[in-house]
């Protein structure tokens, strides 16, 4: 069998979940979301936020039980048998792919209408692919190589947005404007949801840290706590995004900039260098997060081919680098055909219903293995089955309020998958 090196320490999980968390979803969607749900924008990440925060104290505790690379795949198997286990599997995978193609679109769009805005709107597309080539290459070369780097972008991107927190704090201190704040809802509390389903987005990325089990060092004791860590960290951040946007800009503009954050900057402080930097540091979050997707994606391929879902060479990894090199170029080929839709809202949605049907999943993995398993977890959630079973629920009214075309993407991948289950069903009786 296949082993990867088990080499990451806590500090490289966190990394990797902070890498993963903090991209496009903060950078870029939350201005589209801004102008769909207005102040209430503030609410909507409050509520993006802990529903993202159930599912992850779930995968905390079935990560300190099943130490296997997979995540919710890994869980559902052992949960609900291969049938399921796959269909988590395949959605997975899915969810994964399309996010390097969402993050590299907003990596494009924050590149291109900042500094070069007079480009045509084609080379957005040429620049998320070339994005995506280029982070290809630390991901063959090794988890560990693909941490060091996922820690310099973390680095930056938590600069920048501290900054903006800690500039935008003091700005509305001295000139705060209720009016910025009223009505809370113009377009209604359905559109509130609406938000938080585009911006549930945003909070994604912590079963990476999961899926990462088998190559870390102490995975029962450091999975656990990444997971809760990365999504805490990052969640405060967000909130304090969230007020200082909607304080000190009017969320109907901020719904129609491509770069949200730096138009916030701009207008605080009036300084281009500010702008600036912000900027510079949402091109690094979204690359960092096409970085960690490509990791999380070729891992959930390597998974599926390991347990003979698909094809064995896709299980192969290399004696060199100890990364499965061809899962990775796969992965990266498909996410660069899904850029070829340009449409980053249209893709973000697909992601966000492959996550939630994944989450809903998840959360009923635990119920059932919390009566199969006898391992005692080293993390054990309180009021055994609240969590999950609120987890569950909140990610299937959340999965109500996606735009339709992504539902109807998302079904459609789903049913390949029945597809392709049942054809490798029949060709092994």
């Amino acid at each position: 069998m296949s082993k990867f090196k088990r080499e990451l320490t806590l500090f490289d999980l966190v990394d990797i979940g902070i890498s993963q968390i903090i991209g496009a979803g903060i950078f870029v969607v939350s201005g589209i979301a801004a102008g769909i749900a207005g102040p209430s924008v503030i609410l909507s990440f409050w509520i993006a936020g802990f529903i993202a925060l159930l599912t992850a104290l779930t995968t905390a505790e079935l990560s300190s039980i099943i130490t296997e690379t997979g995540s919710s795949y890994a869980y559902t198997k052992r949960a609900f048998g291969k049938f399921f286990g796959f269909l988590v599997g395949w959605m997975r995978y899915f969810d994964n792919v399309v996010s390097i193609s969402a993050v590299s679109l907003g990596f494009s769009a924050y590149l291109l209408s900042f500094f070069f805005p007079l480009l045509p709107q084609s080379f957005t597309i040429i620049s998320s692919i070339a994005l995506i080539i280029v982070l290809t290459i630390p991901n063959i070369f090794g988890a560990k190589i693909t941490s060091r780097v996922s820690s310099i972008f973390v680095l930056i991107k938590l600069s920048a947005l501290s900054f903006l927190i800690f500039v935008g704090g003091f700005y509305l201190l001295k000139n705060f404007d209720k009016s910025k704040f009223v009505p809370f809802f113009p377009n209604g509390f359905s559109s509130t949801l609406t938000a938080s389903s585009l911006i549930f987005f945003a909070f994604l990325g912590f079963q990476t840290v999961a899926m990462a089990s088998e190559e870390a060092k102490n995975p029962r004791r450091d999975v656990p706590l990444a997971i809760i860590l990365s999504l805490l960290i990052c969640s405060l951040i967000y909130i304090g995004v969230a007020i200082v946007s909607v304080g000190s800009a009017d969320w109907k503009i901020l719904g129609s900039v491509d770069h949200p954050l730096s138009y916030v900057i701009q207008k605080i402080t009036n300084n281009e260098y500010a702008s600036l930097f912000v900027t510079f540091g949402s091109l690094v979050a979204t690359a960092s997060v096409a970085l960690t997707s490509i990791y999380s994606s070729s891992r959930t391929l390597f998974a599926l081919s390991r347990d003979n879902f698909l094809p064995k060479t896709f299980a192969k990894v290399s004696e060199r680098f100890g990364t499965p090199i061809t899962s990775v170029i796969i992965s990266s080929f498909l996410s660069v055909l899904i850029v070829l839709s340009g449409s980053i809202n249209f893709v973000v949605s697909i992601v966000s219903f492959g996550s939630l049907f994944n989450f809903i999943f998840t959360n009923l993995s635990l119920i059932k293995l919390k009566k199969k398993i006898k391992k005692k977890p080293t993390f054990e959630l309180p009021f055994h089955p609240l969590i999950p079973i609120a987890g569950a629920i909140s990610c299937f009214v959340l999965m109500l309020f996606l735009e339709n075309n992504a539902k109807i993407a998302g079904t459609i991948w789903l049913l390949i998958g029945i597809l392709i289950y049942f054809i490798r069903e029949k060709r092994i009786k």
